[in-house]
């Protein structure tokens, strides 16, 4: 039995009913039954700003521990 495989999607559009974030609840109902689709919102994500490396806001480091977690190296 293969493992699972889960795909992080997000939308680059912040709007509530952007057709991006239409499309990826789409892609929920076609993936394959050992495949799933976990959508972060990156509404709460800032611009980049390297002053805040040090004390990164706590939706950042979520966002950057599950692109690791789905990282196979």
């Amino acid at each position: 039995m293969n493992k699972p495989v889960t795909i992080i999607g997000f939308a680059g559009s912040l709007r509530k009913n952007s057709y991006n974030k239409a499309l990826l609840r789409a892609a929920m109902e076609l993936l394959p039954k050992d495949t799933q689709l976990e959508i972060f919102d990156l509404e709460s994500i800032p611009p980049f700003n390297q002053d805040l490396v040090p004390k990164m806001p706590e939706q950042v480091k979520e966002f950057k521990r599950k692109i690791k977690a789905q990282t196979p190296f």
